[in-house]
């Protein structure tokens, strides 16, 4: 499966969606977790992880995929470049997001914090995303920016005469982007068995609004 087969069919369920739809889908999503996740401990901040990528409409699983990745569920992790907490944020980030509320900007220790984290991480996610909205490579392009920033996908943009695809697919995040797209996909599959083992019927709109026939 290739990258452009996640910015493809599953750029879709980035688009925005009704919060009440949203947090819907989430809250199946928690009642459903405990009986498909491998580990428990996955599950510990998924209301959080529901009512902000509600916020900002974006998949929750996605936002969860992304955490898996970036920490394992370690609200203390640290990285070695100074990321910081669950999505592995940095501070200039923190400033950014700061600056963008018009609020001063959170102490170090404080970004720890799963609210903020989680909050901080999915409103950089969703701001990248928007920005590459018009692309068909959009959600390719917002997790490249996230885990390299923009500058560098801009180069390696550049770099590949403006194919935008080739950048991200032959660039250091390609890994990086695959891992989440992986995980991403085992938790919608968790999540669409779990609504067939509790006999929920089935909307005509699938869980965060995935199309029917789509494919990651």
């Amino acid at each position: 499966m290739g990258l452009s087969d996640l910015s493809g069919s599953a750029a879709a369920r980035m688009r925005p969606r009704g919060i009440l739809r949203c947090c819907a889908v989430l809250a199946l999503l928690c009642v459903c977790a405990s009986a498909t996740a491998e580990n428990p401990e996955d599950n510990r901040f998924d209301a959080i992880i529901g009512a902000t990528a509600a916020r900002h409409n974006v998949d929750p699983l996605l936002i969860k995929a992304m955490v898996w990745h970036e920490s394992r569920f370690r609200p203390l992790a640290q990285g070695k470049d100074g990321e910081i907490g669950l999505m592995q944020v940095k501070m200039d980030v923190v400033r950014d997001w700061a600056k963008a509320r018009g609020m001063k900007t959170p102490r170090r220790t404080d970004v720890f914090d799963p609210y903020v984290n989680i909050e901080i991480g999915t409103w950089y996610f969703a701001r990248a995303f928007r920005k590459w909205s018009r692309s068909s490579h959009a959600l390719l392009l917002a997790l490249g920016e996230y885990n390299a920033g923009p500058g560098r996908v801009r180069r390696w943009i550049r770099q590949c005469g403006g194919d935008r695809e080739r950048a991200i697919s032959h660039s250091a995040s390609s890994r990086y982007v695959r891992a989440i797209r992986d995980k991403y996909l085992a938790y919608t599959v968790q999540y669409a068995a779990s609504i067939a083992s509790s006999g929920t019927e089935r909307s005509n709109t699938p869980p965060s609004g995935l199309s029917e026939g789509s494919r990651l």
